[in-house]
């Protein structure tokens, strides 16, 4: 297929590594004779990330002074691309770039295409701790009450859209933590987008410094507003009548009370054994 793909990685202190990883990607791109922009985001790092990547050629390196998430810096890097598709990737390069070859292939039949490690065909090189297992679990189980979603895995920092979806969703964006991977899908699934999901190939950053405490947290908390947002995600403003609206409200609040409760029970025994 002949297109340009526009690839945002986000980068928060990423300095040590980013320079490192970005030329894997570049190689892998200049093998396969795809066409491509590389835009690095830099989510108000602390160290010197910044310099480093304005350092890096061939590639377009944006910066902000503060700090505003995973899901900030993946809007802004949306709104600079100029590609035919816009894909997203972390910058740790945990899921194997080999996916990329496999998004230029289904690109022109999907409006998006997003990494799972639990579709058929994800391979788990290297499992996440124990921890981050259960909590992930929970998100996807109320997740999947929530929103009534098809997909086995929301979370996974690889997706890719056609450029005009990519813009129209970024536009109506209000969520900037983890929960905008999401936002990005419950707004896909209420314009009748269609979606793949693909199986990838996967390893656990072990580096990572994210709490999965306090990321979880903010990801409950971040969900119930993305509900409460709904009659803005309409790409052409008109919201269809429904009348469930208050009893899922009530789903909603009796399934965090429940998924807090379990967390708070496996955190005690978690932490006095």
């Amino acid at each position: 297929m002949d297109m340009k793909l526009s690839i945002v990685i986000p980068c928060y202190n990423e300095a040590i590594d980013i320079v490192k990883n970005v030329q894997v990607v570049k190689n892998y791109l200049n093998d396969k004779q795809i066409s491509y922009e590389l835009i690095l985001v830099n989510d108000g790092s602390k160290d010197n990330t910044k310099e480093v990547i304005e350092s890096i050629p061939d590639v377009l390196a944006l910066s902000y002074d503060n700090n505003r998430g995973k899901g900030g810096a993946i809007k802004y890097g949306i709104e600079a691309a100029t590609g035919d598709y816009v894909l997203f990737m972390d910058a740790d390069l945990s899921t194997d770039i080999s996916a990329i070859e496999k998004v230029v292939e289904l690109a022109p039949d999907y409006d998006l295409i997003i990494g799972s490690r639990h579709a058929t065909g994800s391979v788990i090189k290297k499992k996440q701790p124990f921890l981050r297992v259960f909590i992930g679990r929970c998100c996807r189980f109320l997740v999947k009450m929530l929103f009534h979603t098809k997909f086995k895995d929301t979370q996974c920092g690889f997706k890719a859209m056609r450029i005009d979806v990519a813009k129209k969703i970024a536009s109506k964006q209000m969520i900037n933590n983890f929960a905008f991977d999401v936002e990005y899908l419950y707004i896909a699934n209420l314009n009748n987008l269609s979606i793949y999901e693909l199986g990838i190939t996967w390893s656990d950053d072990r580096g990572s410094t994210v709490s999965p405490v306090k990321s979880s947290l903010k990801f409950f908390k971040d969900i119930f507003a993305i509900r409460r947002h709904k009659k803005k995600y309409y790409f052409d403003g008109t919201v269809p009548q429904n009348n469930s609206a208050k009893w899922l409200i009530v789903l909603m609040i009796f399934l965090l009370l429940a998924i807090v409760a379990a967390f708070i029970v496996f955190m005690f025994v978690y932490l006095n054994k």
